[in-house]
């Protein structure tokens, strides 16, 4: 008896993107990250302070960005 075995497929059926697809979107949430990082460590201290922000959760903000 023959089985066929589906090794790109996500347990609830839907295919799974395969490598370059996952590594293009990778590479494009790590632009988007660097993107909003860089805007915000920028900004001075004063400025960080009006929108709530310190410098030590400006990574937490642009992770947060791309998610």
């Amino acid at each position: 008896m023959a089985h066929a075995i589906t090794l790109n497929a996500h347990v609830d059926g839907r295919e799974q993107p395969g490598l370059l697809a996952r590594l293009r979107l990778m590479l494009a949430d790590y632009h988007a990250y660097r993107e909003v990082y860089d805007e915000l460590d920028s900004l001075s201290d004063r400025e960080l302070a009006d929108i709530g922000l310190s410098r030590l959760g400006i990574r937490d903000v642009a992770r947060d960005a791309v998610r």
